[in-house]
């Protein structure tokens, strides 16, 4: 094997292990990076905002709360899942919640396999 051809694998195997690292990490804003066991309920906060979910694996979906924590009202709250498989569970309709209100949210899963989950939930009209 001459030099050239070493250094270009050593470059792509480089390239390669970073995407790796990066698809292990939070890409979206909000994400914690916190893996759950689908026996684990997820509970997080972000902006006051705290949603507690499970997943039921007799209905094959998840569900819970999110419930807003602020003395004011928070627009546009959304609510995804990554699961290990690669999958993607919503995002959840955007909804407003007035200052100690919460809503259920429900998200299906039915026909998915996945050994883990990660939750966020999304603030306002933009991507955060």
């Amino acid at each position: 094997m001459t030099r050239q051809t070493f250094t270009g694998r050593a470059v792509a195997l480089a390239l390669l292990t970073m995407i790796a690292a990066a698809c292990d990490t939070p890409t979206e804003p909000g994400e914690s990076g916190t893996r759950y066991d689908p026996s684990e309920t997820a509970t997080e906060t972000r902006n006051g905002v705290t949603l507690v979910i499970s997943y039921n694996s007799s209905t094959e979906r998840f569900d819970g709360t999110v419930t807003n924590n602020n003395d004011t009202t928070v627009t546009d709250v959304r609510v995804e899942i990554h699961l290990s498989n690669g999958t993607e569970l919503g995002p959840t309709p955007r909804v407003s919640l007035a200052a100690g209100e919460s809503k259920p949210v429900t998200l299906d899963a039915s026909g998915e396999s996945f050994t883990w989950y990660s939750v966020h939930v999304e603030l306002g009209s933009g991507s955060s």
